[in-house]
């Protein structure tokens, strides 16, 4: 247990409030007479006692509370939204929206829509067709093998005609 002071810490007077503020894994220890100037003037703002006397607190913002700081939108506001409000939201709440996507959608490859005759989607059938095709052809199933050449085809066809 922490020893009290019997007198205020800035003048010789009788101890009327003791108090401990712990911040920064540091404990600080003030007491105050009942004439302290800066108790006075506290109540009378109604601040905290270390705030009157000049005790730094740092305090952590709790996790996914913090704002944006080009439009001041918060994650409270995606939640119910389901929307960024723009591009800095991203970095600002990338922890929080990082976790949100790993629960929705486990794993990096894209899940979902894009948009039609995207380059990137195309490619990727065309991958996972070859990639089938080699395969079937290696257990002898020439009935796959040919729908997948067939599709190998149109999209090679698609491609070449994207780039024109």
């Amino acid at each position: 247990m922490i020893p009290r002071p019997s007198s205020c810490t800035d003048c010789t007077k009788a101890c009327a409030v003791y108090f401990t503020v712990v911040a920064g894994g540091k404990a600080i220890s003030h007491a105050c007479c009942q004439d302290c100037p800066a108790l006075q003037a506290a109540a009378a703002d109604g601040q905290l006692p270390s705030f009157a006397l000049g005790l730094k607190l740092a305090i952590p913002t709790p996790h996914g509370r913090g704002k944006c700081p080009t439009c001041g939108f918060r994650w409270a506001d995606f939640v119910r939204i389901h929307r960024m409000g723009c591009p800095t939201c991203y970095q600002t709440h990338a922890q929080e929206a990082l976790e949100t996507i790993a629960r929705i959608q486990p794993g990096i490859e894209h899940q979902g829509r894009r948009p039609m005759g995207s380059t990137a989607d195309s490619l990727l059938r065309l991958t996972k067709a070859r990639q089938l095709l080699k395969e079937a052809l290696k257990e002898e199933d020439f009935e796959t093998a040919a729908v997948l050449r067939d599709q190998i085809s149109d999209l090679e066809g698609n491609s070449l005609e994207s780039k024109k």
